[in-house]
């Protein structure tokens, strides 16, 4: 495969995750209204009062994420993110089949980490990093 088509790739999913955090971040700055199932389900993952920090370090991971200079340390952040929401998901009751959106953004961030950071690879495997053309 060319590294134009894989830079695409990497890019193109890469867009994908952020556009999910983006909006994940947003509406966690929505108004709640009382009584509501988003009250319900906030109340159920013991989230009530962290909406707001949620969301500011959503948007900041997202930026880390798609700005090439800290792209590594973005898709860390975001592995260790969307780890914690997988994690708190499924230890409240969710089945698998509600989380596979956040199964979804855990491939097209590895394929997105694949093609975008090279180095990532490089290191598992301990080798020189490759050259940014």
């Amino acid at each position: 495969m060319s590294s134009r088509i894989g830079h695409i790739i990497g890019w193109i999913c890469a867009i994908i995750v952020a556009a999910f955090n983006l909006f994940a971040a947003v509406m966690k700055f929505v108004p709640i209204v009382p009584g509501s199932p988003a009250e319900e389900m906030s109340r159920k993952l013991g989230m009530e009062g962290l909406m707001y920090p949620l969301g500011v370090l959503e948007i900041i991971i997202v930026v880390l994420f798609l700005l090439p200079r800290t792209s590594t340390v973005g898709f860390v952040l975001m592995i260790g993110y969307m780890g914690g929401a997988l994690a708190t998901n499924l230890t409240h009751g969710f089945s698998q089949a509600e989380v596979i959106p956040i199964y979804v953004v855990f491939l097209l961030l590895t394929i997105s980490a694949y093609f975008r950071n090279p180095e990532l690879l490089s290191r598992l495997r301990k080798k020189p990093v490759p050259a940014k053309v």
